[in-house]
């Protein structure tokens, strides 16, 4: 009875460390899981990062050999175009130096021997193949200049003499459609930092898709030169021609890749995309005014620091 009216109280003792072991285990096991967990989030999200990186710098490569290559075969197109006159070129100096040599021939085979008039004959004979020969050699030179892969570093260059180059280069072509080239270049104009070949291109495809809307008809062609009347630091050239014209549903078009108004076979639709892109790149502009029965003008603008324009 004593100990049942008595409250009784239990006294337990225990050192914290023990009591609190399985809290501080739980801390521990998972501020080891947060860390491991942080570590695998850091992991994974650099090695995606660094394959991602991987896969664009690849896609932007293969894009830029791809963007090649179509210009590649646009220049290809255009020296198929040009195949037929540069023959004809070449054909009318062979076909004199031929002509000579079979006079020289003659001159030797002469019973008289070689007479003072016969040694002028010989000398004419001579300097006129040595000459044809020349032109033969040039001809050939531009051809494989323009033929030549595509080189897209820059360089100071002289717009005019580019254009000049051109010009001697499509000169038969163009009389073959009755077609006159005439040129108005600015004799001030100055150097800019350009892909020697990749203007060249650009002024070939401009002048040929001229000359080939005006057909037999013939017409005329003019390639002007000159600075920005409101920008000193742009210079302009324009390729104008007195052809049919661009109906004016085509013309948001016409710099689209594989569109075409030529027939089925006599264009790929690649000539002005390159154009564009050759002229975007290089931080200028490209525009075309036409007006059917009239004619096609196209305008590009570059920029005098077009170097410093294309590496922004």
């Amino acid at each position: 009875a004593l100990f049942k009216t008595v409250d009784w109280r239990m006294v337990f003792r225990q050192d914290a460390g023990d009591a609190l072991r399985d809290m501080r285990k739980a801390e521990v096991l998972t501020l080891i899981i947060f860390l491991l967990g942080c570590a695998a989030i850091v992991s994974v999200s650099f090695t995606l990062s660094r394959n991602l990186v991987k896969r664009i710098a690849k896609a932007d490569q293969d894009n830029q050999a791809m963007n090649q290559q179509v210009v590649e075969s646009g220049k290809l197109a255009i020296i198929g175009e040009l195949a037929a006159g540069i023959a004809h070129e070449i054909n009318n100096p062979v076909a004199i130096m031929v002509e000579e040599a079979g006079w020289m021939n003659d001159l030797l085979e002469e019973e008289t021997g070689m007479t003072p008039d016969n040694k002028n004959e010989f000398n004419r004979a001579i300097a006129q193949i040595t000459t044809q020969g020349r032109r033969c050699k040039e001809i050939t030179h531009k051809l494989l200049s323009f033929a030549r892969k595509s080189d897209a570093t820059v360089a100071d260059i002289d717009i005019n003499d580019n254009i000049r180059e051109i010009v001697a280069l499509t000169g038969q072509m163009a009389r073959y459609n009755n077609v006159t080239i005439s040129t108005r270049l600015d004799p001030d104009l100055p150097c800019i930092r350009f892909s020697p070949s990749e203007l060249q291109q650009v002024i070939l495809n401009l002048t040929n898709n001229a000359i080939d809307a005006m057909g037999k008809d013939g017409g005329n062609v003019e390639i002007v030169t000159g600075i920005n009347e409101q920008d000193n630091n742009m210079i302009e050239i324009k390729v104008d021609d007195n052809g049919p014209g661009i109906p004016a549903q085509y013309l948001g078009r016409i710099f689209d890749p594989f569109f075409t108004t030529k027939a089925v076979g006599k264009g790929t639709g690649l000539g002005l995309s390159i154009c564009y892109g050759i002229i975007q790149k290089m931080g200028g502009t490209i525009e075309v005014e036409s007006h059917v029965g009239k004619g096609t003008c196209f305008l590009i603008r570059l920029p005098l620091n077009v170097d410093q324009t294309a590496n922004k």
